[in-house]
């Protein structure tokens, strides 16, 4: 049956369906309409791929492939594909030169044996001409990510079409190592680069400091230290990430709204960052440098590593009231830290920590804004599932709708049924989220007809399974 719907209504209902790729691969099905607008919605971003369809993939970019890049392809003794269904590479807004290297890669070499001279110069033919063909074919590129600097490939930005595709570029993933030319040309062409995601080598391209410095309003950066043993022994490596690329973000420190460093980075630099709305660091040292700061615009922190408690206290109090997401993970547990949050954060939505029984409840009875929380339990912090399921039921607040349980390896099947039956009869009357990472629950057939029971009657909204410990 033809559909009624008008393409745009069809084209905003399966924008809204972007991450649900199974629902979307339906309505491939449906009819030609319906075809044509969700496969423009799937190659949005098609590089969430594993190596086993790496060759179909690759397969359709070459169907996709104009007739004289087929021609030389060859002539070069490479089978090419006929011609594709839709123009798929138009439909990108996401370009990933690491994906096209390695499921190229994948493709000629599967085993991962030694390349011989003809594979490397088939490799670089088929990258050649596909990024020849992104160049020309994506009318306005989203996102890049080019992190493979010690491959070598083609220079993209000089094909045809590149300066269209590549000038409203908002999101670059790349490492500070990166070809000081490339990084040059694209500062050229780029001067309303959003999102930064730097993988930071110890060695910074001059091209790169440029390429920071000329963008317009820079709202998100990412530096994850490449090789920590190695910065960590050697000095000199912090002066390089002093000299080169806190300079070049002097001119974004009042537009810079989320900041994540992953690694024993400086961070007195994060002082001049008044707007930040989220700090992420992990593997951190000296966040003494920042304790005393006050960020009035702070709404969400994530703390991964070992640190000063008293330092901890003391950014809580100078930023906790704003605090709405607050995840603190890998330190030897003791009441303090909650008791803190608890005095300094009363308008928290979403926390992550390590609890005790008494903790929980006066974290309940101080942040009556809980909606979510995230209990992790190990060796440092003894609590029974049990209990857990008790307090939350007794004492969350009317806001509180999603309930993440990590490393609880006993929870009994009654303590469930009775968590859920006591969860049914409170006041809020609000569905309930549950995530686990457990394999044991999960495994459990007690539980898992349990937790069917309950989603048919409206009391969980959703169950979900991780296999390892979140960490941000």
């Amino acid at each position: 049956m033809p559909s009624r719907l008008p393409i745009d209504c069809l084209n905003k209902i399966f924008e809204y369906l972007e991450k649900d790729k199974a629902t979307l691969h339906s309505c491939l099905l449906v009819n030609r309409l319906w075809c044509r607008v969700s496969v423009e919605i799937l190659w949005k971003n098609i590089w969430e791929f594993n190596n086993k369809n790496a060759p179909s993939l690759l397969n359709t970019l070459i169907s996709c492939l104009p007739n004289e890049s087929k021609v030389l392809l060859n002539d070069h003794g490479i089978l090419t594909q006929k011609s594709s269904l839709f123009n798929y590479a138009s439909f990108c807004k996401v370009l990933s030169i690491d994906k096209i290297i390695e499921m190229i890669y994948y493709n000629i070499n599967p085993f991962n044996e030694k390349n011989s001279t003809d594979s490397f110069q088939a490799e670089y033919l088929k990258t050649k001409e596909i990024l020849k063909m992104f160049m020309k074919q994506i009318s306005s590129l989203k996102i890049l990510t080019y992190s493979f600097i010690h491959v070598k490939i083609p220079n993209f930005i000089n094909f045809f079409g590149a300066k269209d595709c590549l000038k409203n570029l908002s999101e670059l993933n790349c490492e500070s190592e990166g070809h000081p030319k490339f990084f040059r040309q694209l500062s050229q062409i780029c001067h309303n680069i959003q999102s930064l995601s730097i993988v930071y080598t110890l060695i910074t391209s001059n091209g790169l400091k440029d390429l920071i410095s000329l963008q317009n309003g820079l709202k998100s950066l990412s530096i994850e230290l490449d090789d920590y043993d190695k910065y960590c022994n050697n000095y000199n490596n912090c002066e390089d990430f002093s000299t080169n690329i806190i300079p070049s973000l002097t001119k974004h420190s009042s537009t810079l709204t989320t900041l994540h460093l992953h690694g024993p980075l400086p961070l007195s630099f994060i002082i001049k960052l008044k707007n930040l709305k989220e700090l992420v660091l992990s593997n951190f040292k000296n966040f003494k440098e920042i304790q005393h700061i006050t960020f009035s615009h702070l709404q969400i922190l994530k703390l991964i590593s070992k640190h000063s408690k008293i330092d901890m206290f003391n950014f809580l109090e100078n930023n906790g009231t704003n605090l709405k997401e607050l995840y603190v993970h890998n330190y030897s547990h003791d009441s303090s830290l909650n008791l803190a949050i608890a005095k300094f954060c009363p308008n928290l939505k979403s926390l992550h920590t390590k609890f005790m029984k008494d903790d929980m409840i006066v974290i309940f009875n101080s942040c009556q804004q809980l909606e979510s929380i995230e209990v992790l339990n190990d060796k440092t912090c003894s609590f029974k599932g049990e209990k857990v399921l008790e307090i939350v039921a007794k004492h969350s607040s009317k806001n509180f709708h999603e309930l993440n349980l990590y490393n609880f390896e006993e929870l009994r099947s009654e303590d469930l049924e009775s968590f859920f039956i006591n969860w049914k009869n409170r006041v809020s009357q609000k569905s309930i989220s549950l995530i686990v990472c457990n394999n044991t629950f999960v495994n459990n057939n007690k539980n898992r007809k349990i937790i069917r029971k309950y989603k048919n009657l409206g009391v969980i909204k959703k169950f979900e399974y991780q296999s390892t410990t979140l960490i941000y």
